[in-house]
């Protein structure tokens, strides 16, 4: 299986959360249609053209850099914005709305996928587990994108339960995904060289620096970590919370659904667990929601021997969860869906996969169509039915 080859394999399209009028009011409403480019550098790149804080700009939801994507920005009304095409981007004007878009105001998003390079001998396995969707839907379990400040499956949350935060420090200072700016790289591998005398090192991060500065100045790494940005010690915190959450749900699966209707699939920092179907015995088992792990949360008794589990085996206890007083962000409870519907599912026939097909080696390409709340991950729904 092989996602987004081509711009228009992976197409995604906003379902808003709000009505946009048509008279004019306090902000313009906008569909931004782009490619090949994040959300962040999409709104970059138009408060740089037309001259205005990036902070302005409202925004519900961020989209993937590789899939063509259609969602709603906002533009205050007062810069008379009436549209706007650049290269990877057109804005077009929608309405208007009294208040900002912000983050969350979507009802969730609409998939048009292609997948392809699948196997001739896996088509009617596929169709099987297609049937299935449903009625058994799919585990609404985190993806690799969720986990994108984890390097080396170093998990900086779970340091800093652990109080280790000199580890914690250094894994923010110092490792780096090769996709990551040049100067970044440069600067990160300049830390590790001089990591023994840190506080002499000069960098071109102004963040990084901070936190060099807070340790030549306190010898202290528990104050160092605290100079780490805010947003980016709440994402690492979350980051693990969510691999918590797959775990305790891959763990539920285990101990109520068939072993035979088993398989995992892997992802960026592991595996994840899915089944062929669910028989209503199995169904009933499940809870509606699970919630997060944190030293707050209150989980009944089966609820309860499963995080017990998924803890012990991390060589963790709930109590360490309570980390605002010294880390100064925290472990929030939330109550997320177990099982997941995806709305208006189509499949479409295999077809030969011009792409990957070479001579007498035939490969096919699908289209799947579906719809998704927030927060959910469409390539979860790929990998149930697409993953072995």
């Amino acid at each position: 299986m092989k996602l987004k080859q081509q711009p228009a394999d992976f197409m995604v399209e906003e379902l808003p959360g709000f009505e946009a009028s048509t008279e004019k009011d306090e902000h313009t409403v906008f569909l931004l249609e782009k490619q090949e480019i994040d959300t962040f550098d999409a709104i970059r790149r138009i408060a740089q053209r037309i001259r205005i804080s990036l902070f302005e700009i409202g925004y519900a939801g961020l989209k993937d850099k590789h899939a063509l994507a259609r969602q709603y920005i906002s533009i205050p009304t007062r810069y008379n914005v009436q549209g706007l095409k650049m290269d990877l981007l057109v804005l077009t004007l929608v309405g208007y709305s009294r208040k900002k878009i912000k983050v969350g105001d979507l009802k969730g998003n609409r998939f048009t996928i292609m997948v392809r390079d699948v196997e001739e001998k896996k088509l009617a396995d596929i169709a099987l587990k297609a049937e299935t969707i449903s009625t058994s839907g799919v585990p609404n379990y985190f993806d690799s994108q969720r986990f994108g400040s984890v390097i080396d499956n170093t998990f900086i949350g779970k340091d800093v339960i652990l109080k280790k935060y000199e580890k914690a420090v250094k894994q923010y200072l110092t490792s780096y995904q090769k996709s990551e700016p040049k100067k970044i790289k440069d600067d990160k591998r300049k830390i590790q060289s001089a990591w023994n005398d840190l506080a002499s090192v000069r960098v071109y991060n102004r963040a990084f620096a901070e936190v060099i500065k807070e340790y030549a100045k306190t010898k202290d790494w528990r104050a160092a970590y605290r100079r780490i940005p805010a947003h980016l010690r709440e994402m690492f915190v979350n980051a693990y919370q969510s691999f918590l959450w797959n775990e305790c749900v891959k763990e539920m699966l285990k101990r109520t659904v068939e072993k035979k209707k088993l398989y995992s699939v892997e992802y960026a920092i592991g595996a994840l667990l899915f089944y062929t179907n669910l028989s209503e015995p199995e169904k009933e088992k499940i809870p509606l929601t699970f919630l997060t792990i944190s030293e707050t949360a209150m989980f009944t008794d089966g609820e309860q021997q499963i995080v017990s589990s998924v803890l012990e085996k991390e060589g963790l206890q709930l109590p360490e969860f309570r980390i605002e007083e010294e880390a100064g962000n925290f472990f929030k409870t939330r109550a997320r869906e177990i099982l997941l519907i995806p709305q208006d599912f189509t499949i479409s026939k295999p077809e030969r996969d011009e792409i990957n097909s070479i001579g007498n080696m035939i490969r096919y390409k699908m289209q799947v169509s579906f719809s998704l709340p927030k927060g959910s991950y469409a390539t979860v729904v790929t990998k149930r039915l697409f993953g072995h």
